[in-house]
């Protein structure tokens, strides 16, 4: 219930570059204004070619919703 929505890692290694990861204060940014969980990694790793993205892409928990009233 309060476990993880989403979890990244490299695929190739030993080459552990800082740009193949998502970078904690862009992610975060992201993630809390709204967008969805691949939103807000795609916008916060330099080097997404060599990694996996396991989990739900399209969890957005901070997202707003707007009231019809």
């Amino acid at each position: 219930e309060a476990g993880a929505t989403g979890s990244f890692g490299t695929v190739v290694e030993p080459c552990n570059l800082a740009q193949k990861f998502p970078h904690p204060a862009v992610f975060a940014a992201h993630y809390l204004a709204g967008e969805t969980l691949i939103e807000a990694y795609w916008k916060s790793v330099a080097m997404p070619g060599q990694g996996l993205f396991i989990g739900e892409p399209l969890a957005s928990p901070f997202r707003r919703v707007e009231s019809s009233r």
